[in-house]
């Protein structure tokens, strides 16, 4: 690695696992020095453990709580004084079809995949002014940008994040803070098993529809680190022209249909 990134100060929300440690592990080996918000915390010294640094906290953070993440941006002001990078990473799913949808759990998911990013944004702010070249990076879904049954609060989300990202883009762009999302596929993390256990690509819908009509060109499943090199782009001066983009990272299967 050419550690582009070196001394760079960053928070990875959500990032004990799956995409999220994905994202930790490739800015790290580019020279950041990152915090991790979750709550997933022996995950999170696992990953830090095998990484055998220094260079990355956990923070214990209930992103569904407003003052949890007040109190995160409080831990990066005291440590760093300032914040290069902002990566909304974290979201659950539910998976329910709306006449299964409670109001609870879809406020649940909307809190972490929609809210928390708002807030992380907000209160970040002042430390992204800080910085000569801010970055604030969404990870969406191409859930967010087509319709799947069965997970409404979830598309909802992730298509809500998408236009938060075109309209912090805009707000942002005069204190040279750029905005990207990230929106990608099918991805080999936790949140692919299903609730019966099972995960989606060895069901027999998913081999029909996706790989025998061709409609993932590239015929596998993504991996963390797929989707870590396009955050890494965007969090990179190889994006330094680049503002309110999502970048779909899934294989080809959205030009398919």
């Amino acid at each position: 690695m050419d550690k582009r990134l070196l001394g760079k100060k960053v928070i990875v929300t959500g990032g004990s696992r799956g995409i999220g440690a994905g994202i930790v592990e490739r800015l790290f080996n580019e020279g950041a020095e990152i915090i991790i918000a979750d709550i997933k915390k022996d995950l999170a010294e696992k990953l830090i453990e095998n990484l055998e640094t220094n260079k990355i906290t956990f923070f214990e953070t209930n992103l569904s709580e407003e003052n949890e993440i007040i109190k995160l941006i409080d831990l990066v002001k005291s440590k760093w004084g300032v914040l290069d990078i902002l990566i909304n990473n974290a979201g659950i799913e539910d998976g329910f079809m709306l006449p299964d949808q409670s109001y609870e759990k879809y406020r649940k998911t909307m809190k972490v995949n929609l809210d928390a990013p708002f807030l992380c944004s907000k209160y970040s702010l002042p430390l992204l002014e800080k910085s000569k070249s801010g970055r604030i990076v969404m990870i969406s879904s191409i859930q967010g940008v087509r319709g799947y049954k069965g997970n409404i609060s979830y598309n909802t989300a992730k298509g809500g994040l998408i236009n938060m990202t075109r309209v912090l883009a805009v707000e942002l762009a005069e204190k040279n803070i750029l905005v990207n999302s990230v929106a990608p596929g099918f991805i080999n993390t936790p949140m692919s098993v299903m609730k019966d256990g099972n995960l989606e690509w060895d069901t027999d819908w998913f081999k029909e529809v996706y790989l025998k009509y061709e409609k993932l060109p590239l015929g596998r499943y993504g991996h963390p680190d797929d989707i870590a090199g396009a955050v890494y782009f965007f969090c990179s001066e190889d994006s330094k022209y680049v503002t309110g983009q999502t970048l779909l990272v899934d294989g080809g299967v959205s030009v398919t249909f």
